[in-house]
């Protein structure tokens, strides 16, 4: 978490200094929380099929009636990965064996920043009320965590096979950086609160270990969809 929480400072930073560059923004703030699914794509979703919640605050900086800043920090979680279905083809006999005590997940720490494009000036919603749609893009750092315990050693030679026998748990910890696309709706309940809901695609630029035995292939990069609701307070001045 303190990946996170160091990512969110730098990028709130910046958040400020580009606002500060532009002289005729009011300068508009507010305050999120966000709840979301996550569903891992592609060569991703071999590994964890299901995804998991995504759990998040955002700081927001409206800049114009077209442009609004922010900046996200989010924590995830995918638990019960596919590799603890998975069966490996032992040599010895030509059966496929399962590990009983295998164990699988993958946490998630992210400080992004977003730039969202209002629609038909959908800015000004924040003073008249009602439906906005915006595109948005957006770049941070994705800090991940990819637990992998319990597997049965498939290099034995000696039958009948010993599930007992373990190979070393693994983990793969690294933080990288990722985009990230959008489409959402905001509804301005009023000048103070809105309701977003969106959609957005990421593309991270990590990977973890092949496990060939197992039929899980080297992942690069990541790729991942989440869908949402976020619940905004705003402080006008």
């Amino acid at each position: 978490m303190q990946h996170a929480r160091a990512s969110f400072g730098t990028l709130a930073l910046l958040v400020a200094l580009s606002g500060q560059c532009v002289a005729e923004v009011g300068g508009t703030w507010g305050l999120g929380i966000a709840a979301n699914y996550e569903l891992p794509v592609s060569k991703l979703n071999q590994w964890f099929p299901s995804g998991g919640p995504q759990l998040g605050g955002t700081l927001v900086h409206v800049i114009n009636d077209s442009w609004t800043a922010e900046v996200e920090a989010h924590w995830a979680k995918y638990s019960g990965g596919d590799l603890e279905d998975r069966a490996f083809l032992w040599s010895v006999d030509g059966q496929k064996y399962k590990s009983p005590q295998a164990s699988s997940s993958m946490s998630w720490a992210t400080g992004v920043i977003n730039w969202v494009r209002h629609f038909d000036q959908g800015g000004k919603k924040l003073q008249n009320g009602g439906g906005a749609p915006y595109a948005l893009i957006g770049a941070g750092f994705f800090h991940y965590e990819n637990d992998i315990s319990g597997l049965v050693y498939p290099a034995q030679n000696a039958t009948p096979l010993d599930t007992s026998k373990l190979l070393r748990p693994v983990s793969d910890v690294r933080t990288a950086l990722g985009i990230n696309l959008g489409l959402g709706v905001q509804y301005f309940a009023s000048e103070t609160m809105a309701i977003d809901i969106r959609g957005q695609y990421n593309m991270i630029f990590g990977t973890v270990r092949p496990l060939e035995a197992w039929g899980l292939q080297e992942v690069f990069p990541f790729q991942k969809l989440n869908v949402g609701v976020r619940l905004k307070l705003y402080f006008t001045g």
